[in-house]
């Protein structure tokens, strides 16, 4: 198990990740890959979100609501809500900047 700390709040997935025939195989291999790393825990009802952004990645959070920037109604509006780590494995892993962190 991730220390909490230690758990991203996002992760920036290749899409040449995916694996399988179906869409639901493709699916399912992102969250094999992502719920661990995002501490998801099926058995209490969580689940992982998988958005595609057009440029090759996947953005993966816990919450469908989360944005890769701060929303145009935000006076940080168009603002990295994330700072960003590359990881050896090709995955990006995201941790909320203070400020997205406090309007949790």
């Amino acid at each position: 198990m991730i220390p909490t700390s230690l758990i991203p709040d996002a992760l920036f997935i290749p899409e040449a990740s995916k694996r399988g025939r179906t869409l639901f195989e493709r699916v399912e291999s992102i969250l094999a890959i992502a719920e661990p790393m995002l501490g998801v825990d099926r058995t209490r009802g969580d689940r992982a979100y998988i958005r595609r952004q057009g440029d090759g990645w996947l953005f993966v959070t816990r919450d469908p609501q989360d944005t890769i920037y701060f929303p145009l109604d935000s006076p940080l509006r168009g603002r990295p809500r994330y700072r960003w780590i590359d990881g050896a494995d090709g995955i990006r892993r995201g941790h909320l900047e203070t400020e997205a962190a406090d309007d949790r």
